[in-house]
């Protein structure tokens, strides 16, 4: 019977194999596993221990799935140097992230203008400028950190220096992770569907994005086609954030680090986009809040038409459709966050 520790081991061989490859070797290891096992019958200790003794003969889990790869002569960094490199590369984004992130923010809020009730350009200036820096060196700063660590990494690896990775800690195996925590692929599909659907809408075709007919001879778009304009960066940060995150989350198919990572900056700044976009008290089409007013009766702007309460002093005359999404939006991201999260942290990774 095939034990949690040995469904571990053979997890952590064959998880970084093509996927075409993982079942036929998962069988392959299972039966000589079972074959060592089977010889070990009549040896003294108890069951565990003959199969920490079979494991532990058997060599470190990353050797084991190189001489397995049939591509790893050719590749940039092979084992056992690339398990190596993808922790320590993990730890430099992370470091480098957090870091330039805590100095952008203390700067960022330094900088802050003073807040008015009337006028809420200084303050949206202040934070699309602070939020187009921060994409910037972040992005600088991490495709800088992934250079230099693969680089060193890669002449590592064809230099030959020896890595001390020989030792087998089966206590410290990976998790296999569960069909519950598995991610369909269909979400990841549909998240790409509704990226490429955004950018011709609110991107491409910002002088259309929503048209709304019957209010006047023409159509009329329901967003301001300026605010889009003007807005249009931050929109394709996120709408790239979103597609990144769906790719990865397509390839890994289980909630890992990487997973949790894209989740949480996707989100991030799709905040920071709706707060941005939505925040702006001209992001509706004036002319279609002017025709809404005139045929209907309908004052969208704020609650029974009088400004909202917010962080900044008040908003100028918010659209009451805004708020609403603007605060479904925040919650329905955090959630995700914090699922993201759960599922990463305190099931798949123990």
């Amino acid at each position: 019977m095939k034990t949690n520790l040995v469904e571990r081991y053979i997890y952590a061989v064959t998880r970084h194999l093509p996927e075409k490859e993982r079942e036929e070797i998962s069988r392959e290891l299972d039966e000589l596993i079972a074959s060592m096992l089977a010889e070990r019958s009549d040896a003294p200790g108890t069951e565990e221990e003959k199969v920490r003794s079979v494991l532990t003969e058997l060599g470190n889990p990353e050797e084991l799935a190189r001489k397995y790869s049939a591509s790893e002569v050719n590749c940039l960094i092979g084992q056992p140097h690339y398990s190596v490199y993808l922790r320590v590369l993990e730890i430099v984004l992370i470091a480098v992230a957090g870091a330039l992130t805590l100095a952008l923010l203390i700067s960022w809020i330094v900088s802050a203008p003073e807040s008015t009730q009337t006028d809420l350009n200084p303050i949206l200036d202040w934070v699309t400028t602070g939020a187009v820096e921060w994409i910037e060196s972040i992005f600088s700063a991490l495709l800088g950190a992934f250079a230099w660590v693969t680089i060193i990494f890669a002449i590592l690896y064809r230099k030959g220096v020896k890595m001390d990775v020989d030792e087998v800690e089966l206590d410290y195996l990976p998790e296999v992770p569960s069909e519950s925590n598995r991610i369909g692929k269909g979400e990841a599909v549909g998240s790409i569907i509704f990226a490429v659907l955004f950018s011709v809408i609110f991107i491409v075709l910002p002088q259309i994005n929503i048209p709304i007919i019957g209010l006047a001879d023409r159509a009329i778009p329901f967003f301001n086609p300026d605010v889009l304009v003007d807005v249009r960066y931050l929109l394709i940060a996120s709408i790239a954030a979103t597609l990144l995150d769906a790719i990865i989350r397509y390839v890994e198919a289980f909630h890992t680090l990487e997973v949790f990572f894209s989740t949480l900056v996707s989100n991030v700044l799709g905040i920071v986009t709706a707060i941005v976009w939505f925040g702006n008290p001209q992001a509706v089409n004036p002319e279609f809040v002017t025709r809404l007013q005139e045929l209907a009766g309908w004052n969208i702007n704020g609650f029974n038409g009088e400004p909202l309460p917010a962080l900044f002093g008040r908003w100028a005359m918010l659209p009451l459709p805004l708020a609403v999404a603007l605060i479904v939006i925040v919650v329905v991201s955090i959630i995700e966050i914090i699922t993201t999260a759960y599922k990463t942290f305190h099931i798949v990774r123990r």
